[in-house]
This record gives structure tokens, sequence and C-alpha cells, in this order.
């Protein structure tokens, strides 16, 4: 191929890429639909000028994407925290696998005909999710830290804990229908507990020894290299032994999420996390047959719907079982509903076996396929779902004592207003604390905190938590306008009320004190003193030279700090 019709290959990607992603974002559905159906465009099944064929190939690489992003999400979660997820990831995760394949499995057997093995095979195929996609789709939305968010990644991680037992299970079905085995199972724990333990060393002393050397002497390119080493090694090791490559490259990264040198690690693998991941995804588009899709949407029609269906529905019920909210529940159903990319190799392994036909074969990989596309439309379903179920819930602001007087009702129970409401308890100052979330009412509740569901906007909500009878009210959002509103409502209407309202900016404090609003304050500026006093103080400036500078800061309401921002404003 000439270097120029190379070039007018990468220049024909890079625009289908540039044109679906931004339009599928503009749309609503994310950036990862995008990357998918860019790849279909690209991609040889269809026509076109871009004859890319190395699919397999290019899905190859493109997987250290998904590693990549995996080791991340590693650097963000100590040990001491998976561990306290423990009950998520191997009751609920296990327990979804379990259920979500036996209710696949009897969907076969029973409507279709298969054989119980080949189904058990499938049902347990269909029961993984794509942690590339769903991974991708929390971040893309900055729903990772939330609890249907932690929950969905505590799954996954079961699933892909998963893969050795079911791929060992290949070989029995196969030997039930005449086919041969394989290595013995208790040989392939052996071999997989001794790499975890490999992992254990290289990240526990041997990595950060050689990162903080590297580091120590300023050679950052040897720094990049010696880590990207130690990734894929942790990623091919494990996937050698038949796990997960991504649960390697997460292990990994849990390990390396106390040294000092984190924030550097995720620097140095981020760009290339990103731009591979979008290749992972285009490398997905290219693998999608339009005209097979096409030429069987009727039985698509069905099946697709049925798997998206029937996995939503378990993972709901499992999740509602395991005292997870019911929004949350809701969101994790719809998140988790499509099929993984693990089933491509299993349903290659299962044609090897004899288990499967080869039309069998192509037909489910043609569920897997939709199903994967489907799932911006199932995340913006079960968003819309859930959203309705917190708007119709009931109003528990009504169960508030009636009898509560003198109090301090919170509003907003984000962690400003969960600390504030920590603070009062260890002052034992009762307090209510109002919020608009479904699903953080019903955590809080579970934890035994006085949190109420409702819109303060409401007059009934006002009354129902006491705002005239109590001493005072703390407005906490992260949206600032709304934060704004409600404090100038609240002080309109409850004027002998003292109203404190965390704030973005100085701007945002004066106009809220200039209508009488005097305990508005911007939520970062007092902070800031504070850490700067510290770091001060840690270089070497004595106690009362720090306490005059940050005296001096604060004097007469920040007016140096303003004199500052307005001097930076006009330079």
């Amino acid at each position: 191929m000439e270097l120029s019709s190379i070039l007018l290959a990468i220049v024909i990607i890079l625009a289908a890429t540039a044109f679906c992603v931004a339009l599928f974002d503009r749309l609503g559905f994310g950036s990862i639909l995008g990357f998918i159906v860019a790849g279909v465009l690209i991609g040889p099944h269809t026509p076109g000028p871009v004859p890319v064929h190395a699919v397999e190939e290019l899905q190859s690489i493109a997987q250290l994407g998904v590693v990549l992003f995996m080791f991340t999400v590693g650097l963000e979660l100590r040990p001491q925290k998976v561990w306290a997820m423990r009950r998520l990831i191997f009751g609920l995760g296990s327990a979804q696998m379990l259920v979500t394949a036996a209710a696949l499995a009897l969907y076969m057997v029973l409507l279709l005909g298969a054989p119980w093995e080949a189904a058990t095979l499938i049902g347990l195929a269909f029961a993984m999710s794509s942690t590339a996609i769903v991974m991708g789709t929390l971040a893309e939305r900055g729903e990772l830290a939330s609890e249907h968010g932690r929950t969905t990644f505590a799954i996954l991680m079961a699933q892909d804990m998963w893969v050795v037992p079911v791929m060992a299970l290949v070989p029995v079905l196969a030997h039930t229908t005449g086919a041969g085995g394989s290595t013995p199972l208790w040989q392939t724990l052996l071999l997989v507990l001794g790499v975890i333990g490999g992992i254990l060393i290289v990240g526990r002393w041997l990595l950060p020894a050689a990162l903080g050397y590297f580091a120590g002497q300023r050679q950052m390119d040897a720094f990049g290299v010696v880590l990207f080493l130690a990734v894929i090694l942790a990623a091919w090791a494990v996937d050698k032994v038949g796990i997960s490559m991504t649960l390697g490259a997460f292990l990994l990264g849990m390990l390396l999420s106390a040294s000092d040198l984190r924030y550097q690690i995720e620097a140095s693998v981020t760009p290339f996390k990103q731009s591979l991941m979008g290749l992972f995804f285009i490398a997905v588009g290219m693998s999608i047959d339009v005209g097979a899709i096409l030429r069987d949407w009727d039985v698509l029609l069905v099946h697709v719907p049925a798997v998206l269906v029937l996995k939503a529905l378990v993972l709901i019920g499992l999740a509602l079982a395991f005292g997870i909210g019911r929004a949350a529940a809701i969101r994790i159903g719809f998140y988790l509903s499509q099929v993984g990319e693990f089933a491509f190799v299993l349903l290659g392994a299962a044609v090897v076996a004899g288990l499967i036909s080869n039309d069998g074969h192509t037909l489910a990989m043609l569920v897997v396929a939709v199903s994967m596309i489907a799932t911006p439309l199932m995340v913006k379903a079960g968003a819309a779902l859930a959203g309705r179920l917190a708007g119709a819930a009931r109003d528990t602001a009504s169960d508030v004592p009636a009898d509560l007087e003198r109090h301090v009702v919170i509003i907003g129970y984000d962690e400003v207003g969960q600390l504030i409401a920590l603070m009062l308890e260890h002052a034992n100052i009762p307090y209510v604390a109002v919020e608009r979330d479904l699903a953080i009412v019903e955590r809080a509740k579970r934890a035994g905190r006085q949190v109420y569901l409702g819109n303060m906007y409401s007059p009934a909500t006002q009354a129902a938590a006491g705002v005239g009878k109590a001493t005072a009210v703390y407005v906490t959002s992260h949206d600032n306008q709304a934060a704004k509103a409600l404090a100038v409502t609240l002080h309109q209407l409850y004027p002998q009320l003292d109203v404190y309202v965390r704030l973005r900016t100085l701007q945002d404090q004066d106009e809220l004190v200039g209508k009488g609003i005097k305990h508005a304050a911007t939520s970062y500026i007092e902070s800031t003193l504070s850490r700067g006093g510290d770091m001060l103080k840690n270089l070497g400036v004595p106690e009362p030279e720090v306490d005059d500078v940050v005296g001096t800061l604060r004097k007469d309401n920040y007016s140096s700090v303003r004199a500052a921002y307005v001097d930076a404003a006009s330079s």
C-alpha cells in the first residue's frame, strides 16, 4: 500500500470518527457510540474507499486502551476500599453471573430448543457485560463515584474473576457431547495464584522502587518505559493463565494507589489510554456486519430485546435484594444489560469444541454486537426511568417529627451536607436534611441519618421540615445558581432565619450579602487559606508570620484578595 493511500485512509478514518463522535455526543448518546458507528462506516463490511481488514489485530492492539483504563481505575482505589466492597464483588457479582446465566439458558432451552450444554455456555457468555463500554460510559458521564457506578464496577470485577472457571467449563461440557478435555482446573488455579503473587511482589516492592529511582534521577522517559512494561507484563501474565487482562492491570494499579508517585503515574498513561480506548471502540464497530444484521433483523428483533430485558430484570432484582436503592438498581440493570467482549472469545471456543454450530455462532455474535450498540440507549432509558421513579416517589419530608424545633435544616446531602450533619451530631444539635436524589436518601436512611426526600422550593416541604421553627438552614449544592436562588427565596420567606449558603465565587457572595444573607460564603477561599497556611509552615515560615499573612488576606472582607483578582483580570 503506497504512502499516499495510507495517508488518505488515515484522513478518512479521522474525519469519519470526528464527525460521528461529535454528532452522537451532540445528540446525548455519548462519544462511545460515535466511535462504534465510525468503525462500522469504515470497516470491512461497509463498501467504501478504506480497506480495513485486519480487525482482529486492531482489536488486540486497541485492547491496551482498556488495560490502561482499568489500571487508572485501580490507581483510584486502595486495597482497603476494594476489600470493603467484597460483599458486592463476591456476593452480588457472583449471584448475578449464576442467576443471569440460568435465566438465559432456560430461555434458550425452553423457547429455542437448544441443547442444555450449549445453552449453559451461551448463558454464561451472555451473563458477562462489556467492561470497556460500561466503565467508559460511567467515566464519560462522571458517575464512577456514584452508588450505581461503584456497584457496577464491583459486578464487572466479579465477572472478570469468573473467566477462568467458565473457560474451564468448555471442555467439561464438550466432553458430554463427545469433545476432548484440557488442562485440569486445579493446575489452572495454581497458575493463577502464582501469577497474582508475582504481580503483588512487583506492584508492592519492585515497581515502586524502580519508579522512585527514575523519578529521583529525573529520568522521566525511563520512568514511562518501566511503567508501561510493568502494566503490559501484568496484563500479559494474567491473560496467559486465562484471566481477563484488565484484572491484572487493575490489580497492579491498586497496589500503586498509595504511592507518592500516583499522580505522575496517571499522567504518564492517560494520553495513551484515551487514544487506545477510542481505537478499541472503532475496532468493535469494524467487526459489526450491518448486512448480516439486516438479513436477520426479524430474529435479532426478538433475541436482542430478550437478552437486554432478562439481564436488566435479574440485575435490578438482585441489586434490590442486596440493599441497593431503587433508582441505583435500575441504573445498574440498564448499564450492564449488554453482552461483553469476552463472549467473542467464549463463543469461538464453543465452536471449536463442537458445542454450537457455525450458524449458531454467527447469530450469537450478532446478538452480542447489537447489544453493545444498544448500550447508550439503555443507559439513557435507565437514567430516565430512575429519574421518573425519584420524581414519583413520595415526598418523605412529611415524616419529619412535628415537634422538632430550634433545629438546623440542611438542604442538600452531598459531601458538604454530610460533613455539616456530622458536626451537628457531635455538638448534639438537632437537624434534618432534605435531599432530592432518592438514591442518596435511601442510602442515608440505611445508615441511620435524618435525611428525607423533598423539594425545598415547595411550601409544603418547607413546612414539613419545620423551616419556620428552625434556627438556621444550610444550603449546599453543586448547582451554584440553584443554591443562590433557594437561599434568596428562604431569606425572603423567613427573614428571622440564619441562612448559610455555599457559593462558588466572591461575586456570588457579594450579591447575596447585598440582599441581606450575611452568612453567604465561597467554598474555596477559607479552605485555601487554611491549606496555604499549612504549606507556609512546612516551608519554614514562623507561625506568627503565617498568622499575619492569613489575617491580612482575610482583612476587610478579603479586600487584598479582591485586589489581586482585579489586577490579574486586567493584566
